[in-house]
């Protein structure tokens, strides 16, 4: 007669609680956005010469809008509405952390001290991201660290070319981040599909 492990079945009731409280609404075309839109950013502060701020709070701007868009798609497509509990914990988390960056960016520029800015988006963003992570898959806490250490080195290592800075995190970390989720959950999905076929992949 074959019995079921106790501390097996506890564990998968933990897992499937654990699934039903976080937020699983991440878009990866959200992160590739972001990558793509921070680049475009480069390339307009290489190619123009644009102003540092406007530049990049344009490509804030950008990334949240498309973050919205993709993460109000793929609501859509689960079935489920875009401003959710879990939503709203997760914004909550993420909002210290940009306060805080749009505090610091405003009285860094005032101190003509822009060559910072970079590193302080860095390391406040990872800050927020390991906040978000609590509620979210750990991926994003993943990205969270990443973009913390990279904050610190672009930091201590400052002033630093904020186009490299940006291009090198912002847009290259992202990006990875962004194709990674994407085909992550395009192997899962396939995985499934497989495996309701009852073959392996």
């Amino acid at each position: 007669m074959h019995t079921e492990d106790p501390r097996e079945t506890l564990s998968v009731i933990r897992t499937l609680m654990e699934r039903g409280t976080r937020y699983q609404n991440l878009s990866g075309l959200a992160g590739v956005a972001a990558g793509v839109f921070t680049l475009l950013g480069c390339g307009i502060r290489v190619q123009f010469g644009a102003p540092l701020l406007p530049t990049w709070l344009g490509v804030l701007a950008a990334a949240l809008a498309a973050s919205v868009y993709f993460t109000l798609e793929m609501a859509r497509a689960n079935g489920e509405p875009l401003w959710t509990r879990q939503a709203r914990t997760v914004v909550l988390a993420l909002l210290p952390a940009f306060i805080a960056a749009l505090a610091l960016s405003a009285a860094l520029q005032r101190a003509g001290q822009e060559a910072l800015l970079p590193g302080v988006w860095m390391l406040l963003w990872g800050v927020g991201a390991l906040a978000m992570g609590f509620f979210t898959p750990r991926v994003i806490s993943l990205l969270g660290m990443v973009f913390l250490i990279s904050g610190m080195v672009c930091l201590l290592l400052a002033p630093l070319n904020d186009v490299l800075a940006m291009g090198l995190t912002f847009g290259g970390i992202h990006l990875a981040y962004g194709f990674a989720l994407t085909l992550g959950r395009h192997w899962v999905g396939v995985r499934d599909l497989l495996s309701d076929c009852h073959v392996e992949p």
